[in-house]
């Protein structure tokens, strides 16, 4: 902006009033900046002194592994042990801490991603190695999972109350009544669902399966060709197999404790009143709107699981 301004005023000769109306500046500013480009001749804006640390390298460097070993911990915890090794260091405040966290080791804190132990890797590279023959772009892939949902899920957990006054609301601890949802994710986002009360059992998840997913299944290597479950008693059996296989497309089953590989799990809160069917499409079409396009944000979150263009992430399916 501010070279425009010098443009208009000495290539094209504007006053500084018309330059005011055509960018919208104030004339004080658009001043300023004609006086500096005849003082100095530019108009750039002062560059910074980069700020040294506050510590020491080797202070910086036990950081470092400290929070390499410790990724979870608190910054009291961080400040006593700076205190411990470091008796002679002065500047250990929770503001000096948090700015060498940020600007000297650029961490910043986020929402915790929990691996389970039991994991392996060797089932994490057999799913790959069966996958990765068929695998061309994310549009292939149709995910299928299910979770449930009780009448504590709807409770608010925060309330307005005035200064120093608790909030208090009387609420039931009943749980009331449980709702298992099944719903199918492709890149495009939720494309079926569907729901019953307790918990699915087999029978039910098959006549979902076979009634609202299966239905969408293309012959493979067609979008909508690859159906990906987890290793649930309940979807491992004949039928479905042959089932999917008789529409030409392919099932693969995840490896066990991976839900890495799915994070688009149905983790949205869902706030099941008298009319569930109405909830349930509402929240699960606006689960997955955003800024973006709800098919961008579908092919983000498969890129966001290693499922990429053309290949799978190295760095999601080695762990």
């Amino acid at each position: 902006m501010r070279w425009r301004s010098i443009v208009l005023r000495y290539v094209y000769g504007l006053d500084i009033k018309d330059i005011h109306a055509v960018l919208g500046m104030s004339i004080r500013s658009i001043t300023r900046w004609n006086q500096q480009f005849q003082r100095i001749g530019h108009v750039g804006t002062k560059t910074r002194e980069k700020r040294s640390s506050r510590w020491s390298p080797d202070v910086i460097q036990f950081v470092k592994q400290y929070t390499t070993l410790h990724p979870c911990f608190y910054i009291e915890e961080l400040q006593a042990e700076l205190k411990f090794h470091f008796p002679v260091l002065q500047n250990t405040s929770t503001s000096t801490i948090c700015r060498a966290l940020r600007f000297d080791l650029h961490l910043t804190r986020k929402v915790l991603e929990k691996q389970a132990r039991e994991s392996s890797a060797h089932e994490v590279q057999m799913y790959r190695s069966r996958l990765e023959p068929f695998y061309s772009h994310p549009s292939q892939l149709v995910f299928v999972d299910e979770t449930s949902k009780d009448g504590r899920d709807a409770l608010r957990k925060y309330a307005w109350s005035r200064r120093n006054t608790p909030a208090v609301v009387s609420l039931p601890f009943a749980r009331g009544q449980r709702v298992s949802i099944l719903a199918a994710f492709d890149s495009t986002g939720f494309i079926s669902w569907d729901y019953t009360a307790g918990t699915f059992d087999r029978n039910r998840f098959h006549q979902v399966m076979s009634e609202q997913v299966i239905p969408y299944l293309n012959p493979w290597p067609l979008p909508r060709s690859i159906l990906i479950l987890d290793n649930a008693k309940i979807h491992m059996y004949r039928e479905l197999e042959a089932a999917v296989h008789a529409r030409g497309a392919l099932v693969f089953f995840l490896p066990p404790y991976c839900p890495q590989l799915k994070r688009w799990i149905l983790k949205y809160p869902l706030a099941f009143r008298n009319d569930i069917r109405r909830t349930l499409e509402v929240a699960l079409v606006k689960s997955t709107i955003s800024t973006e396009s709800p098919s961008q944000m579908g092919l983000n979150l498969c890129h966001h699981c290693g499922y990429e263009n053309g290949y799978l992430d190295d760095d999601k399916f080695n762990f």
